[in-house]
């Protein structure tokens, strides 16, 4: 993106004088998964595998804090649904203005899926919208994008979709695919975990 990164348009030096509307939420939405997807079809290897040594070695993760899947934050396994979740985390930001880790008192943070999961579970979307955008977003896109972003974010790796998925899901590709995003067990509510 010209003039810097898309955040620090969304939230840095530049969002009072650059605001990014709807439309170029989605082209970076879409753009950003169609070049996380890209590497990621069929490249067949992970960093790993590239540089056995380093990772024998490491005894740390690195990764910035609130994008990091849980699984590698806490046990180091690296793999493509890791990328998914930080790309649901990133899609997340897009559409909220939030940060990947907001205060909820003077002493803690939540991840933004955790803020974002139960207003989805009570129909609430609109309160996910980022406020700065004064309603001015497609409602249905909006829905889609946010139920994309929790779906990536999900705790279980396995139920995670790979990026060439979340690329149709995106362009609306796929019917069949939006109405089983749509119809998820994670968005039902109330939800009870044990």
């Amino acid at each position: 993106m010209p003039n810097r990164s898309f955040l620090s348009h969304l939230r840095g030096h530049h969002a009072a004088e650059c605001l990014l509307d709807w439309t170029r939420r989605m082209n970076i939405a879409i753009g950003s998964a169609e070049g996380t997807a890209f590497p990621a079809s069929g490249c067949g290897f992970w960093i790993c595998e590239v540089h056995p040594r380093q990772c024998n070695t490491c005894d740390y993760v690195k990764g910035t804090v609130g994008y990091l899947a849980p699984e590698y934050a806490m046990l180091g396994k690296a793999s493509e649904s890791c990328d998914v979740y930080s790309f649901g985390v990133l899609l997340l930001e897009l559409v909220s203005g939030k940060r990947p880790l907001e205060k909820v008192s003077a002493t803690s943070k939540s991840p933004i899926a955790e803020w974002a999961l139960p207003l989805v579970s009570e129909r609430k979307l609109s309160e996910v919208a980022d406020p700065r955008l004064k309603g001015k977003y497609v409602e249905e896109e909006l829905k889609r994008v946010v139920l994309i972003a929790l779906v990536c974010t999900d705790n279980r790796p396995e139920k995670r979709p790979i990026m060439l998925e979340v690329v149709e899901l995106l362009k609306r590709e796929s019917k069949q695919k939006l109405s089983e995003l749509e119809n998820n067990d994670l968005f039902k509510y109330p939800r009870f975990t044990v």
